[in-house]
Parts: structure tokens; sequence; C-alpha cells
């Protein structure tokens, strides 16, 4: 028994662990890579399981428009007492009973719609299309979230780069006031060097304290994306394999118009719309159908209580007081709207792709420039503080040169990470976000 209770507990632990490693990888220990991120956003977040929500009612929208194909079937029954029987007179006769005082009557009856010029194959195809514009509006929604999980995914690597440059700072600014000390106390330098120091070392702290917040800030934005716990201790992976199609301007624009999945919607409703104008119109026509049914009646002075039947007829509103006018014309306005927003959004794709275009040659230059820049400020520092020692340079200068070198290394990594969202915006633009992480064996490759 004593066994059987160990093996329980371990099995409870393992099933425990294999959760919180399910949750984020940093529980395990092992970096959580931006493929894991879309996957665990594709899964959890909030957006999204809306979005695939609409799908499923887009499709039983889908499934009600296709029952106009189908035959309806409705049945009645109910029993009906007078309180006088029911009789009948004739001039020049005596009055005769035709109907039971308390009986029993029901109807079943199938009918189906022949012919509706249309509104019915209409209003399915509208139905279908919906379902589709559904399907790629969940498209578009994973890939504004996938760009929001990239964005915060790199803003949380930069963060933690921005502490280490602060922890950086706070160290070499602490040497620097060890150095003023021990030069003040033999008297070479005078008290205003030591306090130079510890003033620039105070807003060092400050901009560690800073930098360690935004830390815990940026991981539980991206823990929100991801659906996980706010407070779930994360450590991501640095992704340096990204890659990004090598073409020039014109032709990210036409693979942007190509593969959209917001445009392709926007194409959906347009067709939808042209759709809800043939329905509209439908209405100044009239309706076949055919019916077939039974019909009973208790009554003991008929000679036949059952009755089949069918019918061949057809159902015609003539005039509705030019509210079918108005619903041909509230179809045609509203398929204006959506030919004016899909337009709207083809112009909004193209400048969204100029800009992540423009933005990723700049970044990729601002890394060229500031790469060179980290290693001259490292080395002006240290001339600076050899030249302190000898006594033929200042305080001041040692503390320029090192702001110099912290707002360097601050530079660098800006546009390192800004190169990185830059490339995810890229992506986005393009319609291909979901290929951002990064593929083995794609060789990184840059826009023309």
């Amino acid at each position: 028994m004593r066994r059987l209770f160990i093996f329980f507990i371990l099995c409870c632990l393992i099933t425990a662990s294999a959760s919180l490693s399910a949750d984020g990888s940093s529980a395990s220990g092992q970096p959580l890579t931006l493929g894991e991120a879309f996957q665990l956003a594709w899964k959890e977040n909030a957006n999204l399981k809306l979005s695939r929500l609409q799908e499923l009612i887009a499709e039983q929208e889908r499934v009600r428009a296709r029952s106009g194909f189908l035959p309806k079937i409705k049945a009645d029954a109910f029993q009906q007492k007078y309180d006088m029987q029911r009789k009948y007179t004739f001039q020049g006769s005596q009055p005769f009973y035709f109907l039971n005082r308390n009986y029993w009557e029901s109807n079943i009856v199938a009918e189906q719609t022949l012919f509706d010029f249309s509104a019915t194959p209409s209003r399915y195809k509208k139905a279908v299309l919906g379902k589709e514009a559904a399907r790629l509006d969940t498209e578009t929604t994973r890939d504004d979230i996938f760009f929001l999980v990239a964005q915060m995914y790199f803003q949380v690597l930069r963060t933690e780069k921005l502490k280490i440059i602060a922890e950086q700072e706070v160290v070499q600014l602490s040497n620097h006031l060890k150095i003023a000390k021990d030069l003040y106390e033999f008297g070479i330098v005078t008290h205003n060097d030591v306090l130079q120091a510890e003033v620039a070392l105070a807003d060092a702290r400050q901009k560690l304290i800073i930098a360690k917040n935004a830390i815990i800030n940026t991981q539980s934005s991206l823990n929100k994306l991801l659906g996980l716990p706010i407070h779930n201790p994360l450590v991501l992976k640095e992704e340096t394999g990204i890659t990004v199609p090598g073409v020039n301007l014109e032709d990210a624009t036409q693979l942007a118009l190509q593969n959209r999945s917001d445009l392709k919607a926007a194409d959906r409703r347009v067709q939808q719309g042209e759709k809800g104008i043939t329905e509209a119109r439908s209405g100044h026509f009239p309706r076949f159908y055919a019916a077939a049914g039974q019909y009973y009646q208790q009554n003991k002075f008929s000679l036949h209580d059952t009755q089949w039947y069918a019918i061949l007829g057809l159902n015609w509103n003539i005039f509705s007081g030019f509210d079918t006018k108005a619903q041909v014309a509230q179809a045609q306005e509203r398929l204006n709207q959506l030919i004016v927003q899909k337009n709207d959004l083809g112009e909004q794709v193209k400048l969204e792709v100029q800009n992540a275009y423009l933005g990723l040659k700049e970044t990729a230059e601002r890394i060229a420039v500031t790469k060179g820049a980290v290693k001259q400020g490292e080395e002006n520092l240290r001339l600076n503080e050899e030249r302190y020692k000898e006594q033929v340079g200042t305080a001041t200068e040692v503390i320029d040169a090192q702001t110099l070198l912290t707002q360097t290394r601050v530079n660098y990594n800006n546009a390192v990470y800004d190169h990185q969202v830059q490339k995810a915006q890229m992506l986005r633009a393009l319609g291909r976000i979901n290929e951002l992480p990064p593929q083995p064996g794609n060789p990184t490759q840059e826009p023309k």
C-alpha cells in the first residue's frame, strides 16, 4: 500500500512538471523560442479564440442558408370543443349538424420551394462567402497577434540587454568613484571629482532600476499575449536566423497584394454584397412552391376523416409600400461601401509595405554605423580613464566618455532589435508573418 502511495505521488509530480513545461519553456529551464511563442499564442490567445468561434458561427449561418434548398415539414394537432354543436340550415329545410361538438384535428404538410428567382441560391452563396471571410479574418487576427508577439518578444530581449548595459555602467562608474576617492585621499584631486562620480553613479543606478522594471513589464505583456499567467517567468532564446524575402519594393508590394488575408476577406465581402443585391431583387418576383400533406378531422358526419392533398402554387408580394425597392437600394449602397473599403485597404497595404521596406533598410544601416561606434566608445573610455589616472585628464572627461559609451551601446542594441522588429513588420506587411521564426537551412536575405 505504501509503495502504491509513493508511486501515485511520483506520477502527480511528473504530471505537474509537464504542465508547467507546457505553460512556458522557461519553467523547465529551456529558453522559449519565437516559434514556440507563436504556437502558444495560436492556442491560448483570447482574440484568436474569439475569431475561431466566429468561424463556427459563420458555418452555422451557412447551414441555415442551405436549409432553403430542403423541404419544410410542419405538423400541428389540437382538440377543439364548442359550447353547442355546429349545424347548417337551408331555406325550406330542417337544420342539420355537420361537425362534432368535441373533436380532434391534425395537419401535416411538406413544402418545397421550386423557384424563387435566385433568392435561396444567393442567400446560400452569401453565407459560403461569409464563412470564407470569417476564416480569412482569423488569419488576419493570427497575423496581427503574431506580429505583436514578435514585437514584444524582441522588446523583452531588448530590455534584458539594456539591463546588462545599465549594470556595466554601474560597475564602471563604481570603479571610477573608487579611483576618484583614492586620488582625493592622496590630495591629488579635489572633492568635486568625488561628488561628480557619486552623482553619475546614482544616475546609473536609477537607470538600472528602470531597466529591471521594464523587463518585468514587458515579460508580463508577452505572457498576456501568449495566454500565460502574467507573472510567469520567461527565458527567451536570442533569434539570429530570421530571414525576409530578398525582393525590391515593387515585387514586395505585389506579393502583399496577392497574399494578404485581410485583402482576400475584403474581396469575399464585396462578392457577398453582390449576392445581397440579387437576393434583395428577388423580392420583386413570386416564389413558386409545391406542397403535399395529410389532413385529419374527427367527424362522425363526414365520410372521410383523413384526406391527402397536393398544392402547386406561388406567393407574390405584389406591392410592399416600396420596401423591396428600398432593400435593393440598401444592398447597392452596402456594396459601394465594401468596394471603397477594399480599395482603401489596398492602398493601406502598399503604404505598410513601403514603411516596412524602408524601415528594414534604415535599421540595417544603423547597425553598421553603431557597431563600430561601440568599440570606439570603449577605447575612448579606456584612454580617458588612463589620462585621469595620470592627471592629464579630468573627471568630467571620464564621465562624459562613460555616458557616450553607454549611449552608443544603447543605440547599437536598439538598432539590432529595431531591425528584428522591422523584419517582422515586413513579413506582416507581406502576409507571411507565420514564416518569421528561423527556418533551418534558409540563408538570411535583405531587401534589394
